[in-house]
C-alpha cells in the first residue's frame, strides 16, 4: 500500500515532465495539451516532450520603414497648397527630394 502511494505521485510527475519543463515557455498551452491527451503513449510523452526542450525561434524585428518619396512629395505639394512653403522653397525641397 505505501508502494502504492509513492508510485502514484512520482508516476505524475514523471507523466507530467514536459509540461514542467516547458512551463516558461509561450507555447505552454501546447506541451500540456499534447502530454495531457497524448502522453500516455511513449510517442506522445516524447513529442511534448521535444516541444518542450526545443529552442525558442527568435523574432528578427521588422527594419525600420522610411516614408516613401511619393509619401514626401505629397507632404511638400500639401505644405505648398497650404501656403506653408512658397513655391521657390517647394521647388528646392523637390529638387533635394529628386537628387
Amino acid at each position: 500500500m505505501l508502494i502504492m502511494l509513492m508510485a502514484l505521485p512520482i508516476g505524475a510527475v514523471l507523466h507530467f515532465l514536459p509540461s514542467i519543463l516547458g512551463r516558461k515557455r509561450p507555447d505552454i498551452l501546447i506541451i500540456f495539451l499534447v502530454n495531457l491527451l497524448a502522453g500516455w503513449s511513449i510517442v506522445g510523452w516524447f513529442a511534448a516532450f521535444y516541444l518542450a526542450l526545443r529552442k525558442t525561434p527568435t523574432v528578427i524585428p521588422a527594419a525600420p520603414s522610411f516614408p516613401s518619396l511619393a509619401d514626401e512629395l505629397t507632404k511638400l505639394r500639401d505644405l505648398r497648397n497650404q501656403g506653408v512653403l512658397t513655391q521657390e522653397e517647394f521647388e528646392r525641397q523637390k529638387n533635394n527630394l529628386l537628387t
